[in-house]
C-alpha cells in the first residue's frame, strides 16, 4: 500500500506579488487566498455569458502594494465594488473558479489563477 500526502503550506498558485511584478498593469482580485485575473479572452466565456449569483462581498481596498495584498483587495477596482459568484459554476462551500463584478451595469468575469 502506498500512502501519499499533500502539504497545504505551498499550493504553487501565483501570488499578487508574482503577478504584479510580471505585469504592473494587471487587473487582479484576491479572494479566499486565490488570485483572480480579469478575463480578456471572449472564448473563455459560456456562449450566453455568465449570470450573477450570490454576493460574495465587496472590494475592501484598491492597491498594488503586494506585501499587504489581502482578501477582497483589488489592483484596479475601487473600494465598494460588489463581487458575486456565478450561477453556472459555483458550488456552495467551494472557492469559485469564476467571480463577477458589476461595473457601470456590465458584468466582468475574473478567473482564478491556479497551478495545474
Amino acid at each position: 500500500m502506498l500512502i501519499t500526502g499533500c502539504s497545504s503550506a505551498s499550493t504553487g498558485n501565483p501570488t499578487a506579488k508574482e503577478i504584479l511584478d510580471g505585469n504592473s498593469d494587471a487587473d487582479i482580485i484576491k479572494l479566499d487566498g486565490l488570485i483572480y485575473s480579469r478575463n480578456t479572452n471572449p472564448d473563455r466565456k459560456p456562449e450566453n455569458g455568465y449570470s450573477k449569483g450570490k454576493k460574495i462581498g465587496e472590494i475592501k481596498k484598491k492597491t498594488t502594494n503586494t506585501l499587504w495584498f489581502r482578501n477582497l483587495y483589488a489592483s484596479k477596482l475601487p473600494k465598494g465594488t460588489e463581487v458575486f459568484s456565478t450561477n453556472e459554476e459555483y458550488k456552495s462551500g467551494d472557492a469559485p473558479f469564476v467571480i463577477l463584478v458589476e461595473v457601470d451595469g456590465e458584468l466582468i468575469d475574473y478567473h482564478a489563477l491556479v497551478e495545474g
